[in-house]
């Protein structure tokens, strides 16, 4: 059962991750109507996260507002925050600075100029049979995840890649930040985080696969904003 908000006012701003798109959010705009999830713009050349941040921050309407995102999508909203008027950052299966990289990130920090080189586009094929109506069917999670990477932009994933690795600055966020994780996300994992909540069993997609854990801390954040 999805929770009903207890605030349909204060504009709330989700970025998705790496290679996803709003489908991620799809529990969460069902139970927000005041949800909105940008699409990610194509970046330009070389550009920063906190470049990419200001862009996203010019195609939003001005005034107070939530903003947070789903792993990659949650750094990002840590620099949007530095651009709007935000009363608040939700992370999702993110992180809240380069510190909280794992160790594998930090490992192929060097190797961040193969990035390049990736074959997004062979890699998007593989994943078509998985994107497939009999695997909706038996694993509609990973038939979500396959169509997102199917139909992601090479470009815009390889511009993400190359800053997750070459991220090295913590925002300087001037409001609340409010953090919720899985203790089962491998990609992301827990024990290099410090979470304000934690979900039990969660993985990394914790907006699809914990849809109500993860509406109700949305609300709890609403409700505290509210409350101001």
């Amino acid at each position: 059962m999805i929770t009903t908000p207890v605030d349909t006012t204060t504009p709330l701003v989700l970025l998705s991750g790496l290679a996803a798109d709003a489908r991620v959010f799809t529990p969460q705009k069902i139970a927000f109507p005041q949800l909105h999830c940008p699409a990610w713009l194509p970046p330009h050349r070389q550009e920063s996260i906190d470049e990419y941040a200001k862009r996203i921050a010019d195609t939003l309407e001005e005034g107070p507002c939530i903003v947070g995102g789903a792993s990659f999508g949650g750094i990002v909203a840590l620099h949007l925050a530095e651009h709007v008027d935000a009363q608040a950052v939700i992370l999702i299966g993110s992180i809240k600075s380069p510190s909280q990289l794992p160790l594998y990130a930090r490992c192929a920090r060097p190797l961040r100029s193969l990035v390049p080189f990736i074959p997004i586009r062979f890699l998007q094929l593989l994943a078509r049979p998985i994107a497939t109506r009999a695997i909706k069917r038996h694993g509609p999670f990973a038939y979500g995840l396959a169509c997102q990477f199917r139909d992601s932009n090479p470009v815009v994933f390889r511009w993400s890649l190359s800053r997750l690795l070459d991220w090295s600055s913590t925002p300087a966020v001037s409001c609340p930040v409010f953090h919720l994780h899985g203790d089962r996300d491998w990609t992301l994992p827990l024990r290099y985080t410090d979470p304000d909540k934690i979900v039990a069993g969660g993985g990394h997609v914790l907006s699809l696969t914990h849809p109500d854990e993860v509406n109700a801390y949305i609300n709890e954040i609403l409700h505290k904003n509210l409350s101001k």
